[in-house]
């Protein structure tokens, strides 16, 4: 069973990461590097940093995720489907941020009623000009899976040209896109994790891979950012652009990068 460590007296710094192919890369024979670990444990004990996973997957894809990858222990709190915030609990269980939660749940719901014309005419454009497949589940009224990342960039146009709402705005990770509202994204939610020990945006490292990442690597979320060498072009580019950290090393080893260059070691 993952273990929870015992917090510092003061929490002092936070500590956002990305999961898939930041944390995780599924393709290697170890999906998270062991030293990945250790030094994660150091700069949290030394510097009093509080750790957070952030990402597109639900509670339970990250669940699954962390166990499979051997997680040794618990994140001090995850954002999930890059939009709800939870923080862990006693005998294993997630407690949710229960007022940003909820009032991220309505407001999603009352924009995708204001919106349905429009997400209806951006359906139709998928389904009938692409292969991408148009994706409704519970908790997430519209989204889409392109066939390529390619075809992903054409319809992310037409979704630009077509959207009218100022709260609308969409996730994506190369082939994957999920319409959401604009208050609510990684790092929204990140600061706000962040604000429950009244630490800003000068007191957080954040790190990733993809287009998702983007919003929690701006510098009123975050004074130091960083991604690991295996980062889209976009992010690479923005990452160095703002003074950041682009690791030479794919996935964890990439974030120890990161985070000795942040942190004396």
């Amino acid at each position: 069973m993952l273990r929870i460590l015992p917090e510092p007296p003061v929490w002092k710094a936070v500590l956002g990461f990305d999961f898939d192919d930041t944390l995780v890369m599924k393709d290697s024979e170890s999906q998270v590097d062991e030293r990945f670990f250790d030094c994660l444990k150091w700069v949290r004990s030394t510097y009093g940093a509080a750790w957070g996973i952030a990402t597109g997957r639900s509670l339970y894809q990250l669940i699954e995720g962390l166990n499979e990858a051997r997680f040794p222990f618990l994140p001090d709190f995850v954002i999930v489907r890059e939009r709800e915030i939870f923080f862990p609990g006693q005998f294993g269980r997630w407690v949710p941020d229960e007022n940003w939660n909820k009032k991220c749940e309505k407001d999603h719901s009352r924009l995708f009623r204001k919106c349905r014309r429009m997400l209806a005419k951006i359906r139709n454009h998928v389904e009938r000009n692409t292969d991408a497949r148009w994706v409704s589940v519970e908790g997430d009224a519209a989204g889409i899976v392109a066939s390529t990342a390619e075809e992903m960039n054409e319809i992310q146009q037409v979704i630009e040209e077509l959207s009218s709402h100022s709260d609308l705005t969409f996730e994506r990770n190369t082939v994957y896109l999920r319409f959401s509202h604009r208050a609510y994204r990684k790092g929204s939610c990140l600061q706000e994790a962040a604000d429950r020990w009244g630490l800003e945006a000068d007191k957080i490292l954040a790190v990733g891979d993809n287009h998702n990442d983007l919003s929690m690597l701006q510098p009123e979320v975050c004074e130091a950012c960083g991604c690991p060498s295996n980062a889209i072009p976009e992010v690479r580019d923005y990452v160095k652009n703002r003074g950041g950290k682009v690791a030479a090393n794919p996935g964890s080893i990439g974030v120890i990068e990161v985070m000795k260059h942040y942190f004396d070691q």
